[in-house]
């Protein structure tokens, strides 16, 4: 019986490429919500509309707004469908760029088709899990990639040249209006026009010539937006895009031209080998790791796959060493001029790859030359397809497991977010509009306070006739700053802008929160949890300035908050008894304290913070439950030994306001015999 023998034609390549995307990306889609620019775009199309959008980007990228307006309407708000619409951008953009590839070099199919392999996983960009926001770029790219692709077909087609450099310029037009990320690689142009005229017999001079007019009307695109974006589409306050560097050649030229060469030198031995050692950190190497076991899983499937698909690719094109030998230098030339000049605009804003939770978006631009220099090293290197086969199957192992491992992180962040407007929505069914929220540090890893700020208002409905924001995010170090806390007091404005969106209150309309972690739940404090011995200090300082008279104890609407932004209401566990414990405690609605607290303790629910006690322990005191408010005293104090004397002061503010039989004080006298305190 004759052996099969298996084959994979190009055709082949756009699904398994999808396949690729979908182990290394889309198993985490179920997970994952919104983060970082995400929640400020769904906040502006909740509130205001798409067409506000011409107003959110005025500042700084003004025709960026057209993404939006056309994605909105049918992707809506959910996270998931645009988790998979960008994956799809994704998977798209770079079957543009095989295409431009193969138009290039047509009679290199198989090394294309490795290159863009490498591509579609190559760690520097490892933010695809901020889906909405990135969105912009991966349209953006897919736009260089078409202008590109089509102007090479014009060259090729020279009877269709007229229409397709029309089609090429058009698609440049709109990449250089929407976004200045990918304007480095448009210097690419001239090389690949040279490369491709010099397939003929042009005489050299006419070769020069001949590229410079087919550049021409793709250069003047380029010059006029960089026009516009210099010199009218700036904002010179606070647009983080502004080409700092480039404003300051005139002034400091020696200073600028060697800041933009260290950027460039950090960027690209970090691009080419740094995020490579990343994606095989020892210090991650976790075996007892659920996610980590999980990411090895799909690190040793996509190698696997890529493997087996490398070694049964069949090209029918032959070359002969001189070919072999043209080709790695066009390609090596190709990929260093596009990795040093991808990230040029980025530089000018004196910015960089290495440094940030998002500094990956911008090596994107220079993924497309690292991964042609990439190859074409390996083919300089040896001739041999298998050691190529199990290097580049070996990398996309790695990078594949890296960006699972990366996504776990932001759906512990999803995890968080939902937990935390949860139990806000549980302690605060309604706040009053013009309440500013404040915590001493940000609340979520890759969301910031800006995105958070927004966020707070799709928790409750928008304010009726106002066109200001409801509620604010401020974090009291970076936003008050630790010597202005206390002159909070004193009733001073509180207002924010971002884009679009403005809030205005004032400080003592607050709500001071700390945030859940380490078993505790999210607190809402007031001016007497001074005495809480685990808040940080500056907290502390804010706590003055406390108002829970901002809080409602009903909802106005039933459809907060979207389900569809965070999650199902979770389930009643421990938290949701204390939040609402210590709602009705706001209101002294002590028989519904002791009512949530039995219910807790029939459940087999308990706290895991001492001072999270507190709410039962007065309920139970002032229905005359003492032996109940007694015996949870003795919890928290077994919990944490050092609640001490908050728990003092606790029961001196009981007896206060309540008195007990004689059996009661005497139960109280031994536990203040416990506690090494006095009790008034």
């Amino acid at each position: 019986m004759e052996k099969i023998k298996i084959q994979f034609r190009s055709w082949t390549f756009p699904l398994v490429l999808l396949l690729l995307m979908l182990l290394t990306f889309g198993v985490m889609f179920p997970f994952l919500g919104f983060y970082w620019d995400d929640w400020p775009a769904v906040a502006a199309a909740r509130l205001k509309g798409v067409w506000s959008f011409w107003e959110f980007y005025k500042g700084e990228r003004p025709f960026s707004a057209w993404t939006y307006i056309i994605t909105m309407p049918w992707l809506g708000t959910k996270p998931i469908t645009w988790h998979i619409t960008t994956l799809l951008l994704r998977w798209i953009s770079i079957l543009a760029m095989w295409w431009v590839l193969r138009g290039l070099w047509p009679k290199r199919t198989r090394e294309v088709t490795w290159i863009a392999i490498i591509f579609s996983i190559y760690p520097v960009f490892i933010n695809q899990s901020v889906a909405l926001a990135f969105s912009q770029h991966w349209m953006t790219f897919l736009l260089y990639f078409l202008s590109l692709g089509l102007m090479i077909q014009a060259i090729r087609k020279p009877r269709q040249y007229w229409w397709l450099t029309s089609l090429a310029l058009i698609a440049e037009i709109l990449h250089v209006l929407t976004m200045e990320y990918f304007w480095g690689l448009e210097l690419i142009r001239p090389f690949i026009i040279w490369i491709l005229l010099g397939e003929g017999t042009l005489p050299r001079k006419a070769q020069i010539k001949n590229t410079l007019i087919n550049w021409s009307p793709y250069l003047l695109v380029l010059i006029v937006g960089l026009i516009l974006r210099m010199f009218f589409f700036v904002n010179l306050t606070d647009d983080p895009n502004r080409p700092d560097l480039l404003y300051s050649l005139q002034h400091q030229p020696i200073n600028t031209i060697i800041r933009l060469v260290q950027l460039a030198i950090q960027d690209l031995v970090n691009n080419l080998a740094g995020v490579w050692y990343g994606t095989l950190a020892p210090g991650d190497i976790n075996l007892s790791d659920s996610v980590y076991l999980f990411s090895l899983a799909i690190a040793l499937l996509t190698a696997g796959l890529v493997f087996f698909y490398l070694a049964h690719f069949k090209s029918d094109e032959v070359h002969d060493v001189d070919d072999r030998s043209t080709w790695i230098k066009q390609a090596l030339l190709i990929g260093f001029i596009c990795t040093l000049l991808g990230p040029l605009p980025v530089w000018l804003t004196d910015r960089q790859v290495l440094w940030g939770l998002y500094g990956g978006r911008f090596g994107l631009a220079a993924e497309f030359g690292l991964s042609i220099m990439l190859f074409a090293l390996l083919e300089w290197f040896t001739i041999k397809p298998l050691p190529k086969i199990l290097i580049v199957s070996a990398l996309v192992g790695l990078a594949a497991g890296y960006h699972i491992r990366v996504a776990s992180t932001y759906y512990r962040s999803t995890l968080r977010q939902n937990q935390f407007y949860w139990q806000l929505y549980w302690r605060a069914p309604y706040l009053k509009p013009g309440t500013a929220i404040l915590s001493a540090d940000e609340l979520f890893l890759y969301v910031g306070r800006l995105a958070s700020g927004t966020t707070m208002n799709l928790i409750y409905p928008k304010p009726l006739d106002s066109q200001d924001l409801g509620y604010w995010f401020f974090e009291l170090d970076h936003d008050i700053g630790p010597k202005s806390v206390p002159k909070l007091i004193k009733g001073r404005d509180l207002s924010a802008t971002f884009r679009n969106f403005t809030f205005k209150g004032n400080s003592l309309d607050n709500l001071v929160v700390n945030k859940a972690g380490n078993g505790r739940c999210l607190w809402v404090l007031s001016p007497q949890d001074v005495d809480n011995p685990d808040l940080p200090e500056l907290t502390k300082l804010a706590l003055p300035v406390a108002n829970l008279s901002r809080i409602e104890p009903e909802p106005v609407a039933g459809d907060y908050p979207a389900q569809d932004l965070f999650g199902k209401e979770p389930a009643h566990d421990w938290c949701y008894y204390f939040q609402k414990a210590d709602l009705a405690r706001q209101f002294e609605d002590w028989q519904k304290v002791a009512q949530l607290g039995d219910e807790a303790k029939e459940k087999g629910y308990a706290a895991q913070d001492a001072n999270e006690w507190l709410p039962f322990i007065q309920g139970y005191a002032f229905t005359g439950q003492w032996e109940k408010a007694i015996d949870r005293s003795r919890q928290a104090f077994t919990l944490k030994a050092e609640i001490a004397p908050r728990l003092c002061n606790t029961w001196s503010g009981i007896l206060s306001r309540a008195t007990f039989d004689a059996d009661g004080m005497e139960q109280l006298k031994h536990f203040e015999t416990e506690l090494a305190c006095p009790l008034q």
